[in-house]
């Protein structure tokens, strides 16, 4: 499986021949492996996304990132304090990365290529040996250090370094319609770690009793979960008409919605999204570190932004095109409680992304702080909305169908589960607002038909 290492190692200052023991200078590292024969186990199509993974990471550090930060460090900035907090100080340093997947996943073939035939003979009864020298290998900087830390859930202050930093990701590549075009093609055509085009057509052809199976079984433990302090009694929720179609209503949309996050590399727009934006793929500045994650008092205002350290990203194994709003609605469905987002929160954390997104696009272009681009809100709330919906196809498809009250408890600890798979106040919040804008997207969909 992925195999992550740190690595402690000594060097001395290059080109210096009279080295004695005391120049010698100890770095931290981290070296993250993908053995392809530790997924022989799985489905083809499972193994081949988990190896395209792979290619797509060690493709974005060695041949994206320096484009990236040429670009970034050619354009001007409105201040030095936008210069010192620019795209190089979100990315880890990446010092060798490589992979090794001939015979597995041809160099030409598209990541979103899920039906791409297995390599592997219909006989074979054993993965061949040959699959033990696959797989491949990226060794980054180490952030494990008293300066950044990892949480989940986060707070709002958390969240806003880590949209800082989304912002600044993106505006390097918005726009850029040549980067996009490359990336198409060496990355992936649909960024994204549950993109439609990426997940097994299973998910989506099971989804109504996937989602059946889960209503039933939170219906019937919710007096049990009231009881026990674990969430509050949604069982009107899960009653509502349209709730309990929901998965019907999903399938029935999956690809509508899909199809309108998925743009093209010229479309105005479009940018590479990370497309696995949760909590654990960020490292914090250690002054947003506090003990109280759950503090109902915190009130952020979207400005508040501009003040925020950023958070350094990491996992880009899903990078793509898409929409940057994406990477939004994933990040706050997956890492923040849900009294975070009523009264407004939501809207907040949104309008801050987007605050710090005209900021660093107009640093870019050299444009006055307060002057020219803007992301139209309405088209980002809309983009918003979608990626909500499209998020919760993804997680009723993938994880819902066994989920329970008992594997939420089992899972409540779980930093690397998203938050609407393990609290059970997270997930039925999602539902609510899930099924409102659904709604909203069949009446428009409805109407285009009428057009046609």
């Amino acid at each position: 499986h992925e195999h992550d290492s740190r690595l402690v190692v000594s060097a001395s200052q290059p080109h210096r021949r009279d080295v004695g023991e005391d120049d010698y200078e100890e770095t931290e590292l981290f070296l993250k492996r993908v053995r392809a024969s530790t997924y022989a186990h799985k489905s083809w199509t499972d193994m081949r996304r988990t190896l395209v993974y792979l290619r797509t990471e060690v493709r974005f550090y060695n041949e994206f990132v320096p484009l990236l930060l040429s670009s970034s460090s050619s354009s001007s900035s409105n201040s030095k304090e936008e210069s010192r907090t620019g795209l190089r100080d979100t990315i880890p340093k990446c010092y060798h990365a490589a992979y090794d997947l001939e015979g597995l996943v041809r160099e030409s073939s598209p990541a979103t290529d899920v039906r791409a035939p297995s390599p592997f003979p219909a006989t074979a009864t054993a993965p061949p040996p040959s699959l033990q020298r696959k797989g491949g290998h990226i060794l980054l900087q180490s952030l494990s250090t008293p300066s950044r830390f990892q949480s989940s859930p986060l707070t709002p202050r958390q969240s806003l370094s880590c949209l800082r930093s989304l912002a600044e990701f993106h505006a390097a590549s918005l726009g850029n319609a040549p980067l996009l075009t490359l990336a198409s093609r060496r990355l992936s055509p649909a960024g994204g770690s549950y993109h439609l085009r990426f997940r097994n057509p299973e998910e989506v052809r099971r989804i109504e009793e996937s989602w059946e199976g889960f209503r039933r079984r939170f219906w019937e433990g919710m007096d049990d979960i009231v009881k026990q302090g674990r969430g509050r009694d949604w069982k009107r929720l899960l009653e509502k008409e349209g709730v309990a179609n929901l998965g019907r209503r999903m399938r029935d949309m999956a690809e509508w919605v899909s199809d309108r996050l998925t743009p093209g590399a010229e479309e105005d727009g479009a940018v590479l999204v990370h497309g696995d934006f949760k909590a654990m793929n960020v490292f914090l500045p250690s002054e947003l570190q506090t003990h109280s994650p759950d503090v109902t008092t915190t009130i952020i205002e979207p400005h508040d932004i501009h003040a925020i350290p950023p958070a350094i990203l990491i996992d880009f194994s899903c990078v793509g095109i898409g929409h940057p709003l994406s990477d939004v609605a994933m990040h706050i469905a997956h890492a923040l409680p849900p009294h975070h987002l009523q009264n407004g929160g939501e809207d907040r954390l949104v309008e801050a992304y987007l605050l710090a997104l005209e900021r660093a696009v107009r640093g870019r272009r050299g444009e006055k702080k307060d002057s020219s681009w803007t992301f139209p809100r309405e088209e980002a709330r809309r983009q918003y909305r979608l990626a909500c919906v499209d998020y919760a196809r993804f997680i009723m498809g993938r994880f819902w169908r066994t989920a329970s009250p008992e594997t939420f408890e089992n899972k409540r600890g779980s930093g690397n589960t998203t938050l609407i798979n393990r609290d059970v106040d997270a997930a039925m919040a999602f539902v609510e607002k899930v099924d409102g804008y659904l709604e909203m997207f069949e009446k428009e969909r409805e109407r285009e038909c009428g057009k046609e």
